[in-house]
C-alpha cells in the first residue's frame, strides 16, 4: 500500500477491538466505516485474519444492502419472499382462470362448429328438396293437361 493510505489506516486502527474474530463474531451492529477498517486491516495484516474475513465481507454486504443487522436483513428478505410468493400465487390463481375460461370458449366454439354443420346439413336437405319441388313442378307443367 502507498503510505499515505497506511497512515489513515494507522489512524483508524487504534480506535477498533484488536481481535478481528471478535468483532465478526459479535451481535454489535458494525457502520461502513468500521466494517471498510476491518476489511483493509484484514488485507494488510495477513495472517490467521483471514479466517474471518468471509464473515466481515458478509457483514459489509449487510451494511451496504442497509440493513441494521443481519436479523434485519434476514427479515427483510423473508418478507420479500413472502410477497413473491403472494404474487406467484395470484399469478397461477390468474393464468389458471385463464385457462378455464379458454376451455370454455374452446368448449363453446365447438358447440358452434357442431350447430353449424347441422344448419349446413339442413340447408343442403332444404336445398335439395327445393330443386326436386322445382323439377316435378317443370315436369308436371310440359306434360299436357288432358
Amino acid at each position: 500500500m502507498e503510505p499515505l493510505a497506511l497512515d489513515i489506516v494507522s489512524m483508524v486502527v487504534p480506535v477498533m477491538p484488536a481481535d478481528p474474530g471478535v468483532v465478526a463474531a459479535s451481535a454489535e451492529t458494525l457502520d461502513l466505516s468500521q466494517l471498510v477498517v476491518y476489511v483493509v486491516t484484514l488485507l494488510v495484516g495477513g495472517g490467521a485474519v483471514w479466517k474471518v474475513l468471509p464473515i466481515l465481507l458478509a457483514r459489509l454486504s449487510v451494511a451496504l444492502a442497509g440493513a441494521k443487522s443481519e436479523r434485519n436483513a434476514i427479515e427483510r428478505l423473508e418478507s420479500q419472499l413472502d410477497a413473491e410468493r403472494k404474487d406467484a400465487a395470484a399469478a397461477r390463481d390468474d393464468a389458471n382462470a385463464a385457462y378455464r375460461e379458454r376451455n370454455t370458449i374452446v368448449r363453446e366454439l365447438g358447440e358452434v362448429k357442431v350447430q353449424l354443420a347441422v344448419l349446413a346439413e339442413r340447408a343442403t336437405a332444404q336445398a335439395q328438396t327445393i330443386e326436386r319441388q322445382k323439377r316435378l313442378i317443370s315436369e308436371l307443367s310440359a306434360k299436357p293437361r288432358r
